[in-house]
């Protein structure tokens, strides 16, 4: 006798389910809280579309934790004010199980490996970072080879704890030069496991469909109220620095402190940032939109890093965001928005100065190098 999702297969119950469950993501797009325009809810359609994208991903196509392979996000997928600079890879676990994780260093800037419960198909568990791992606190060989054990029993050498909820290892990893730095090369493996992944069965589809909604779902309403508490802590075109504590659980890494606020801009105004960087191992400045997207880094100037940007002769930092350029080394483009989100990260840096705002108009601005 067919059992129940044999049954939603063959009549196609499980993807109708799916369709309906999917239509509650829409929700998001109608906040009064967050989204002001036609523009911002036309990028918010994209945006769900973006998050199906890695939903899907997520439940479809991962093979479990038996499995585990580095993935990276679906092109294009960009949630949660991600780095510009960054790749993220990650891959499903479980805390039952050990993991062994073997690589190359390479050449890039900074690389992290985090165990998290960030599961936003279940938004209200998510419980954020347990171990944290970066690359000053890896034995490396000679050759800039590594080996960790993930787990939670402590090990010798590179261990990366593991907590009972944790269900993804994830890899950051820093380009301050995507053009002259070679990535990490990472493999992941279960020790507990034997044999390939199984095929797929119909006991497994009515959880992966939903699943991938769910991601959805949860993911863009938990960013929305993330945006939305920016808001509370700190005015328009102002920054504030969450808890160190807090980032944590909600899966930052540590060695990361990061500025984070809202901006809005009129077409004839220039937003200026004045800081003066600390020392660290790098640090960057981004806009995003009211999605908390990154803007669009492939084809203009919506982030600068620690090895781009051109300090003043006593070590300060200024940065003008504008519509337009106004001539300044250190124009950040808006990308068609006047109003968003934007951060300002500092990493293993030995002090964490707030970053001033002051808006001026745009005629104001000096069109010669600083």
């Amino acid at each position: 006798m067919a059992n129940d999702a044999t049954e939603k297969v063959n009549s196609a119950e499980a993807w109708i389910e799916f369709c309906d469950l999917l239509k509650k993501a829409g929700d998001v797009l109608l906040r009064d809280d967050l989204a002001r325009s036609t523009f911002d809810r036309a990028e918010g359609h994209r945006y769900l579309l973006r998050l199906l994208r890695a939903g899907s991903l997520a439940f479809g196509e991962r093979e479990g934790p038996e499995h585990p392979t580095f993935r990276s996000m679906p092109e294009l997928v960009k949630m949660g004010l991600d780095n510009p600079d960054n790749w993220y890879l990650s891959a499903s676990v479980s805390p039952d199980y050990t993991y062994r994780i073997r690589g190359t260093r390479g050449t890039i800037n900074y690389m992290s490996f985090a165990a998290q419960n960030l599961g936003f198909s279940a938004p209200d568990k998510i419980s954020g970072g347990a171990g944290h791992l970066n690359d000053s606190e890896l034995e490396l060989n000679e050759d800039g080879s590594f080996e960790i054990i993930a787990s939670q029993k402590q090990h010798s050498g590179n261990w990366l704890r593991m907590s009972p909820d944790t269900s993804q290892i994830l890899l950051r990893q820093t380009f301050v030069d995507r053009s002259k730095e070679n990535p990490v090369q990472a493999q992941i493996e279960c020790l507990d496991a034997e044999g390939p992944p199984p095929p797929l069965t119909a006991d497994r589809v009515p959880a992966l469909l939903n699943g991938s909604a769910m991601y959805a779902i949860g993911c863009a309403s938990w960013f929305a109220d993330w945006v939305r508490d920016m808001r509370k802590k700190a005015p328009v075109n102002a920054f504030h620095l969450p808890d160190a504590e807090n980032h944590r659980l909600l899966g930052g890494d540590p060695n990361i402190r990061i500025w984070l606020g809202v901006w809005e801009l009129g077409p004839d105004e220039a937003l200026v940032i004045e800081v003066t960087p600390p020392n660290c191992r790098y640090w960057n400045f981004q806009l995003g939109n009211i999605w908390a997207e990154s803007l669009d880094y492939d084809f203009r100037r919506v982030h600068i890093n620690s090895g781009q940007a051109e300090l003043q002769a006593d070590g300060a930092l200024q940065l003008v965001v504008a519509q337009r350029d106004p001539g300044h080394p250190n124009w950040i483009d808006t990308a068609g928005h006047d109003h968003g989100t934007m951060a300002v990260r500092w990493v293993l840096a030995d002090a964490h100065p707030e970053p001033l705002c002051r808006i001026v108009k745009l005629s104001e601005i000096a069109h010669e190098s600083l």
